[in-house]
């Protein structure tokens, strides 16, 4: 584990192999580093670096002051990247792909590439109010509430996954679930038109997620991309890489393999 000063606020991110690329993982809504652990342990035998990071008020940030905004989310994230100091692929899931999409766009002379997986669009998913609620609630009703949210936009998680993403999420304060839910539903200004990243994007999205649907990569994120491939993993829903790690690693090599070394 590494721990990095921004802005005078102590930053921890994990970092594991090495080589003179990295790969950077960005959790979404609930989760924190280890959603990635299965992945990256598929990965081990490359000669890449990973790099994990907790979001702020997630994970072994958890204490970590306001706000919790894409933009600052971003703004940490970028801070962390441009500490590994090397070419990079990032990996981001749900809200943690808006929050790549926006760092890749401010590090284009270090960011090989770029794969969303499941991703939320950037211009935010604009659920109703009383939709949104049963999410931004979810720090107040407790772990049966979060689990039920779980299996309900999972295909393949398991009783003992459940449990465990629902244990990393426990951590999080309400306050902070609150904020990140409204940050990922209104989304940023950006997302209004066509991307200010121009690299590679892999879009890696659940054959049975029903939020991030084929319809909705079709239609409101992929046209956004300039160099941009998408893919259905079957068998999945809005987590992929924890219900079919073995099947989003095997892409996350592919993808390596073809951008990692692009200058």
């Amino acid at each position: 584990m590494t721990m990095e000063t921004v802005g005078g606020t102590p930053i921890t991110f994990h970092r594991q192999g090495g080589g003179r690329l990295a790969v950077v993982f960005v959790h979404g809504f609930l989760d924190d580093h280890r959603v990635w652990d299965e992945v990256i342990d598929e990965l081990s035998d490359l000669a890449v670096e990973f790099i994990s990071v907790d979001l702020a008020g997630c994970g072994e940030r958890a204490d970590a002051p306001g706000p919790f905004s894409y933009r600052r989310l971003a703004d940490d994230t970028r801070q962390i990247a441009s500490a590994v100091n090397k070419p990079l692929v990032i990996v981001g899931q749900s809200m943690g792909a808006a929050i790549s999409e926006l760092v890749a766009a401010q590090l284009p002379q270090l960011v090989r590439g770029l794969i969303l997986l499941a991703p939320v669009p950037l211009a935010g998913t604009q659920l109703p109010d009383v939709e949104l609620e049963g999410f931004a609630a979810l720090g107040d009703k407790g772990a049966t509430a979060q689990r039920l949210i779980r299996r309900q936009l999972s295909f393949a998680l398991s009783d003992e996954k459940v449990d465990a993403l629902t244990a990393a999420a426990a951590v999080a304060r309400a306050d902070v679930i609150r904020s990140l839910a409204h940050s990922w539903n209104s989304g940023y200004p950006d997302g209004q038109r066509q991307s200010n990243y121009h690299g590679p994007v892999l879009i890696l999205s659940g054959s049975h997620d029903p939020i991030v649907t084929s319809d909705l990569v079709r239609s409101a994120i992929a046209p956004r991309f300039d160099d941009v491939r998408s893919h259905a993993i079957d068998e999945a829903g809005h987590w992929p890489h924890a219900e079919r790690p073995g099947a989003v690693a095997s892409w996350v090599r592919q993808f390596v393999a073809e951008h990692g070394g692009a200058g």
